[in-house]
């Protein structure tokens, strides 16, 4: 039988190199920070869509040679299936004179306009062509707005 005697080491030996810290929380300072960060971030992000709205203008749909107000206020805009598109915007301008000009400019475009009762009272046209099944440009009826509503919907074929 074998046996093997060894001194203990000293208690110091054993003692870690390393200490164990409690992770550091932010202070309210840092919290401060990370938010303030967060926030324009959001806003920068925020700032390049709308400008990319903005520059975009026409609906990658609409017919091209429609020149819409630079004063126009986008009220909804809409996407059913892949044909069906829904465009509204306010604007300042007399509705009814911009009904006027995108008419000459749509036959001008080669599109078809039909005619209406509405059409006849001059507050919308029907049209088709090119890329468009069917499209109507009418302006809502407002009350006590000086505000001009321009709707559009149009069937893609």
């Amino acid at each position: 039988m074998t046996a093997m005697i060894c001194t203990p080491a000293p208690i110091a030996a054993f003692r870690p190199t390393m200490t164990w810290r409690k992770p550091a929380l932010p202070g309210l300072a840092g919290l401060r920070a990370h938010l303030r960060s967060a926030l324009l971030v959001a806003f920068l992000v925020l700032a390049a869509s709308l400008a990319a709205l903005a520059e975009e203008g026409l609906q990658e749909w609409m017919p091209e040679g429609l020149e819409l107000p630079a004063d126009m206020e986008i009220l909804s805009e809409r996407s059913i299936g892949s044909s069906i598109r829904m465009f509204s915007f306010s604007t300042a301008r007399d509705g009814e004179e911009l009904l006027a000009e995108w008419e000459v400019a749509l036959q001008e475009a080669g599109y078809r306009i039909t005619q209406s009762r509405d059409d006849i009272l001059g507050k919308s046209i029907e049209f088709s062509g090119n890329d468009l099944l069917n499209a109507k440009i009418l302006v809502a009826a407002q009350s006590d707005s000086e505000l001009s509503v321009i709707e559009f919907d149009a069937t893609l074929r």
